[in-house]
């Protein structure tokens, strides 16, 4: 047995056999011993049996890297070569997820931190909605409009917007409870989405809603802005936006917010009342 591990270690066994025996057998063993612990363990037994696994694994993935390298000078097999790469990634993958299960389930601890829950205010039958509009803010949303006996006729937001996929969802979820939206002070960006969805939509003496076009922050091109705005004004038709008024609404710079006149919201068809 020594002499297997030394000369696994060394990468002198054959390729397949350190791939298929030694790091995916072996490799599932272990998962499955993972599973099998129970929950009871001291923190010092878990931290001992993580290390030795840890420890396990470098020489799985090393003696079997080693004989891929070997196989490969000798004129070996091309995807078999990169097949013990990926299975190697594979097994320290599966590592670390055994690892972190392990430790909350005996410690009652979750490794990886967890946003904390959203909550949204609400005032007799109105939700508020004030700040970043984000998907945990649909979430939150869903959660009050779900409850078996919904009260729940107006949404208040007050943001500068957010997510626009959140905020179309959010949207679609007023449409189809047929919920009224109305803005006390500033509503711009992402947050038009959703003030839009309201059945009717009011706004206060001093509210405030601005357009502004979309932006795309990331350094890689994950959307076509012009095609999310083009979207958002087909969305802004079919709540009875006029023509004139959607022709507008992404004329202005990220940087600059175009907020109209009272007048001209209300005689676009952007405010009801």
């Amino acid at each position: 047995m020594h002499l297997f591990a030394r000369n696994h270690w060394r990468g002198l066994l054959p390729t397949r056999l350190s791939l298929f025996l030694v790091l995916i057998g072996l490799g599932i063993v272990l998962h499955v011993m993972f599973d099998l612990l129970p929950t009871t363990l001291p923190p010092a037994a878990v931290y001992m049996i993580i290390a030795a696994t840890g420890l396990t694994l470098v020489w799985q993935i090393t003696g079997t890297l080693r004989s891929c390298e070997r196989n490969l000078k000798g004129g070996g097999d091309m995807i078999l070569y990169w097949g013990c790469y990926a299975a190697s990634i594979g097994a320290a993958v599966v590592m670390v997820i055994n690892a972190t299960s392990l430790i909350s389930a005996t410690t009652g601890a979750t490794p990886v931190a967890t946003p904390p829950k959203l909550e949204l205010q609400v005032q007799g039958d109105t939700i508020l909605i004030e700040g970043f509009v984000g998907f945990r803010t649909h979430t939150a949303l869903l959660e009050l409009l779900q409850e078996p006996q919904n009260p729940y006729t107006t949404l208040r937001i007050n943001s500068d917007g957010g997510r626009i996929y959140a905020a179309r969802a959010i949207a679609n979820a007023l449409i189809s409870h047929d919920i009224n939206t109305e803005v006390t002070d500033r509503c711009a960006s992402a947050c038009t989405l959703i003030f839009l969805a309201g059945q009717q939509r009011y706004l206060h003496k001093n509210g405030k809603i601005g357009f502004h076009q979309y932006l795309q922050t990331s350094s890689i091109q994950v959307l076509d802005t012009a095609n999310e705005q083009e979207k958002d004004r087909a969305f802004f038709r079919s709540r009875g936006v006029s023509e004139g008024f959607i022709a507008e609404m992404f004329q202005a710079e990220h940087k600059d917010i175009w907020f109209p006149d009272r007048a001209t919201l209300m005689a676009a068809g952007i405010i009801t009342d």
